[in-house]
């Protein structure tokens, strides 16, 4: 099956026995199209704009409660999650990839990663940065795909 049957099926809905998180290191406008149908979820803006709101000594406990209640609060159970830069931030020491897992609950998100998937290793950034994560997708209740 070619990349985009998969994600085709993928598109309709899916129910997998691993979870309800697919890391997406795929062409963004590819993936307008493909899940045009999906909510889709701008967590930068959202998330962005609330942590302003907080003294610079707040920011590292509430970031993950606010990207959990900006998922909640979406009115769709398949959910596109764009612009998530911010969640690498060395400030916040987050693991992403399980917050989007705790965050899920009963909805099936697509996370729009803009990084890398290779070897089982999903990564973000380059060595040297610090924003820079990697994360084996096998210690996760995860998929990932590319395109």
């Amino acid at each position: 099956m070619n990349e985009y049957l998969k994600l085709e099926h993928i598109a309709k809905g899916y129910s997998a026995d691993r979870g309800r998180v697919i890391i997406a290191c795929a062409d963004k406008d590819f993936m307008k199209v493909l899940f045009s149908d999906w909510e889709w979820l701008n967590l930068g803006l959202v998330v962005s704009k609330r942590l302003l709101s907080l003294d610079k000594d707040l920011r590292k406990q509430a970031v993950a409660d606010m990207v959990k209640e900006a998922i909640r609060n979406t009115r769709s159970g398949r959910v596109v999650v764009d612009n998530i830069d911010l969640l690498f931030s060395p400030e916040y020491s987050l693991d992403v990839i399980k917050l989007f897992i705790m965050a899920a609950n009963n909805k099936n998100l697509i996370i729009l990663w803009e990084g890398t998937f290779k070897d089982g290793m999903v990564t973000y950034s380059e060595p040297g940065f610090g924003d820079y994560h990697i994360y084996e997708i096998d210690n996760y209740n995860a998929y990932c795909i590319t395109k």
